[in-house]
């Protein structure tokens, strides 16, 4: 009796356990059969997949194809597209495509060339690393995009030596200095270019066309827009600087031509005459120039206090003269009212 119960759980104990090796037989049997027939048929036992530790076949490596331009565009041609900083800012995420692709860098380059973290087939939803453009326009290194340089060479694209501003950006230039400095409110290279639509500047689309500056400067520097018809009448003294010099046309509307060796990457990039004065660096028979640096409308009372005189006695000035026509006006009304009342009371 005891006998024959031992022999039916021994029995039943084989069949639960062949049932249990079942699978991992099945899952075994390719990677036998490639260990004892694949030498006789000349394929490598290592090309067939093989079982990681825990007896899984293992996850395949995620192969990363490069996006294209219409792949990125799928998405952001959408004008609404936004997507939050880890700041709290929104982040405006729309191109236009067709406009982009007119651009210096439209024509040439692909999107991944800058953003080259996009290239995975997933996007973080933190958002991905800035773009330094110095990373192509210096010879600096450790920027990123980091493989740029490679990539411009492989598709032939020559970085011209006038367009290497990283060093003097850095070291002459105000931008680049506050930038450096970390100070807050500094300005980045998208907030005079762009960020994606990047014209030559003699293209009537370019930011920093001579006819577009008053606008693209006047974003940060707003305090030095002329708006009001005094402010207009104030500045004209500008334009009237072409008595002294023929040759040049001093139009206010063009900062770069007085702020270019401060502003303009640290180079200059024109003759125009502004700085014969307005250097506050220069000096005469080794005395300065008393302060005469950029003038504006309204210049600083600490470090341009002959400037800042003379403009205060251009608007005092300027305000003499209206009142005084106000008042010979007025004056002028009420002699002929009176020569008309005495003429009708014929007492002429």
């Amino acid at each position: 009796m005891h006998r024959m119960r031992l022999k039916q759980v021994l029995g039943g104990g084989s069949r639960l356990l062949a049932l249990l090796l079942l699978p991992g037989l099945l899952l075994c049997t390719p990677v036998l059969h490639a260990a004892v027939h694949g030498g006789g048929h000349g394929e490598a036992a290592v090309d067939k997949p093989s079982l990681a530790a825990d007896g899984l076949l293992p996850i395949p490596p995620e192969k990363i194809k490069p996006r294209t331009n219409e792949e990125c565009i799928k998405c952001h041609k959408e004008k609404h597209l936004a997507a939050g900083r880890l700041d709290g800012s929104a982040a405006r995420l729309y191109v236009d495509y067709e406009l982009f692709k007119q651009t210096k860098h439209g024509k040439k380059l692909e999107c991944i060339d800058c953003h080259e973290d996009a290239a995975a087939s997933r996007h973080c939803r933190s958002g991905f690393k800035k773009v330094n453009c110095l990373a192509c326009h210096s010879k600096i290194e450790g920027l990123y995009p980091y493989g740029a340089r490679e990539r411009l060479k492989k598709k032939g694209v020559r970085m011209p030596k006038r367009k290497l501003v990283g060093d003097s950006y850095y070291k002459k230039s105000k931008h680049g200095k506050a930038f450096l400095a970390g100070k807050k409110d500094a300005p980045n290279c998208y907030n005079c270019h762009t960020r994606h639509y990047i014209f030559g500047k003699r293209d009537l689309r370019s930011s920093v066309n001579r006819k577009n500056l008053v606008e693209t400067c006047s974003a940060c520097h707003k305090e030095r827009k002329l708006d009001t018809l005094l402010e207009k009448m104030a500045a004209f003294r500008l334009e009237a600087h072409r008595k002294g010099d023929m040759s040049y046309d001093y139009d206010r509307g063009n900062c770069i031509d007085c702020h270019q060796g401060t502003a303009v990457h640290g180079l200059k990039i024109n003759d125009a005459p502004c700085s014969r004065c307005h250097d506050s660096s220069k000096k005469v028979k080794g005395v300065s120039l008393a302060g005469l640096g950029p003038f504006h409308l309204y210049p600083d009372y600490e470090n341009q206090y002959p400037v800042w005189c003379m403009r205060n006695f251009y608007g005092l000035m300027l305000l003499l003269l209206v009142a005084g026509a106000g008042l010979w006006l007025f004056y002028y009304v009420l002699k002929s009212a009176a020569a008309y009342y005495r003429k009708e009371g014929g007492e002429e």
